[in-house]
């Protein structure tokens, strides 16, 4: 901890002799997840150039450390080594802080931050606080509360001014005589390499499409696990040959997106005949087979409400990006080892234009979206018997006499995604006694052209929905109201209580949006899953790209060998990336904050927060 320590605060100390006990106690039960969230939010796209104009000297030498993933590391391990982490984990949380994506995601780290460091009570509380900052901050909180407006990322500038400070005075003026400077002095001369496909190994196959493979890599220098997907830029060229523009468009949303619920993109790269997406490695499959491999044939209430939730807060920070999904369905929820879900293909989504591009300050580049949730699109795009009916009328006209939709048909295919796994069944089923006979009653339909098809799903959908019996009064009306045909009134979609009133629905009475935003709710059910592989398969990348060849030799209809046109790969300019927050991790910081996490979950899984909260 930082000097300046009151005898005051020794009682705020002494807290922690608690939390450690709670902490060793749970550390000597099992437990088939980690208490902390499993992704650490991490990124420095705008570089903290401190609160004064023209920072100086040690402060300006300082805050390049900290700006730099490489530094970070090192000092990091410093401060833990003499005492005064707390200081330097706050101002690493802040700078998150600061960074955050969307007004939610910002509120929930703004209240992560206040309960860990600054309040009385508080489990990692900074020893160079003083009693009027505390004061300023409980204000500040409640007032946040009140007006979500004044989440601003200055929010905690004068917080970060009084550990910058500390941070000088007690840790980097040390630091930088200490033989873990020169550690760092010397890795920084060879961390910043361009990932290539010889930076992998290539463990299993996980499945193919047209014109995309997707395999389990382990990258060699952490050992870590990914999700490698590999597209031919031959066919990405003609499925987009109308609009090249879209080309980098699900790669570029998933670079844009930050959040707990929404997949991870960690790199980004290509050869010269393909485009390859490397993202997280979720192996608990998808809803749709979840529900399929369910007993009751329905999954419960209790287990779905989660799920409803967690999506929800993926879908309203994809709406405050300036986003919509689309294609929201069981298939496209993936399920992590931890029990949390993860929204995942963001082939169909929609809205990231590159005018939203901004230069700030400090000449550092971030998306700053506009129109964020109420920008109409024509386009009639989306999965069949999950497509909201103002897409399904626009198919009934040409597209100038289109009056288009909003982000509300993400909310009516979560009705029915969720209707379908509390029920077993698709709320617009032709028939929904049997499969023998929808599929019977299916056929009849199919038989009809498209244009009838679709007035006849419309004329289902306007005579609302019906229940079986098992589902709760809250969770009947929670679906009624996402299934409701007037998109102007749908749960979630007004422009007065928007996303609020989703929140506030019954059905999530008993859901704390706090813990859940943060992943500080442990779920009841995790997926039952073997160990990971580490067992190498394939020599080489293109070892492990001829034995898919030989796999799917009787359905491969691209040259998966094919370069495009020089003229053509062009598109591809922009491809190449690599996330900050991935090399924060891969370099170990990001576990190193996931422990100080510990101790404030433990507070929240005892309930202490919530005794302190009424004290």
């Amino acid at each position: 901890m930082g000097a300046g320590a009151s005898a005051d605060d020794r009682s705020r100390i002494q807290q922690r002799s608690k939390i450690v006990t709670a902490i060793m106690g749970l550390a000597n039960k099992p437990h088939h997840a980690p208490l902390v969230a499993a992704k650490t939010q991490w990124r420095i796209s705008a570089p903290y150039a401190g609160t004064s104009a023209e920072p100086t000297g040690p402060e300006q030498e300082l805050l390049a450390i900290l700006n730099d993933p490489v530094g970070q590391k090192h000092i990091g391990i410093f401060a833990k080594k003499i005492m005064t982490a707390e200081t330097f984990f706050c101002w690493v949380e802040i700078k998150e802080f600061r960074d955050a994506p969307s007004i939610g995601y910002r509120k929930s780290l703004a209240k992560l931050i206040y309960k860990k460091y600054i309040k009385n009570g508080a489990p990692m509380a900074l020893g160079s606080i003083t009693a009027d900052i505390i004061a300023l901050y409980d204000k500040k909180i409640t007032d946040m509360e009140r007006d979500a407006t004044l989440m601003t990322p200055d929010f905690f500038d004068r917080l970060m001014t009084l550990i910058t400070t500390d941070m000088v005075q007690n840790t980097y003026l040390r630091f930088k005589t200490s033989s873990e400077y020169d550690i760092y002095k010397k890795e920084m001369k060879d961390t910043y390499n361009k990932v290539t496909v010889e930076d992998f190994e290539y463990l299993e196959l996980l499945g193919s499409g047209g014109f995309g493979r997707v395999v389990h890599a382990r990258k060699k220098s952490t050992g870590k696990h990914y999700a490698m997907k590999i597209q031919l830029k031959t066919g990405l060229l003609d499925e987009h040959h109308d609009q090249l523009s879209q080309i980098t468009s699900e790669k570029d949303i998933l670079q844009i997106c930050h959040n707990p619920f929404v997949l991870d993109m960690h790199y980004s790269f290509q050869t010269s005949a393909h485009a390859i997406i490397v993202t997280e490695l979720v192996r608990g499959g998808d809803l749709g087979e979840a529900l399929k491999s369910s007993r009751e044939g329905y999954i419960t209430e209790d287990r779905v409400r989660l799920y409803a939730a967690e999506i929800g807060l993926a879908l309203n920070h994809m709406h405050d990006l300036g986003l919509i999904y689309r294609d929201l369905k069981p298939g496209n929820v993936l399920l992590g080892e931890d029990g949390h879900v993860v929204l995942a293909d963001m082939g169909l989504a929609a809205g990231y234009d590159p005018g939203n591009l901004k230069k700030d300050d400090n000449g550092n580049t971030k998306y700053v979206p506009q129109n964020a949730k109420f920008t109409r699109r024509k386009t009639t795009v989306g999965t069949r018997g999950y497509m909201a009916p103002e897409i399904i009328s626009g198919k009934l006209v040409k597209r100038d006499q289109r009056p288009g939709y909003t982000h509300a048909v993400d909310y009516w295919s979560l009705g029915v995604t969720i209707f379908e796994l509390l029920c077993g069944f698709q709320p617009f089923s032709v028939y929904s006694g049997g499969n023998f006979f929808q599929e019977v009653a299916n056929e009849e339909i199919f038989r009809l052209s498209p244009r009838t098809q679709h007035k006849i799903e419309l004329q289902k959908m306007a005579q609302g929905v019906t229940f079986p019996p098992h589902l709760s009064k809250n969770a009947q009306d929670f679906l009624r109201r996402l299934l409701e045909v007037n998109a102007e009134i749908r749960l979630g979609c007004s422009p007065e209580k928007g996303f609020q009133e989703f929140m506030d629905h019954a059905f999530f009475e008993v859901v704390d949006w706090e813990k859940l935003m943060m992943k500080h709710i442990d779920p009841k059910f995790k997926p039952t899953l073997p160990p990971l592989t580490d067992k190498k398969i394939y020599n080489s990348y293109d070892h492990m790209m001829s034995h898919f060849d030989m796999r799917d030799k009787d359905f491969i209809r691209h040259d998966w060998y094919a370069d495009p046109d020089p003229e053509m790969q062009k598109h591809f300019d922009s491809w190449d990336y690599i996330s900050q927050y991935t090399l924060r991790a891969e370099l170990g910081i990001a576990k190193e904050l996931d422990e100080t996490n510990i101790p404030y979950k433990v507070l929240q899984l005892t309930g202490e927060d919530i005794k302190n909260k009424k004290k």
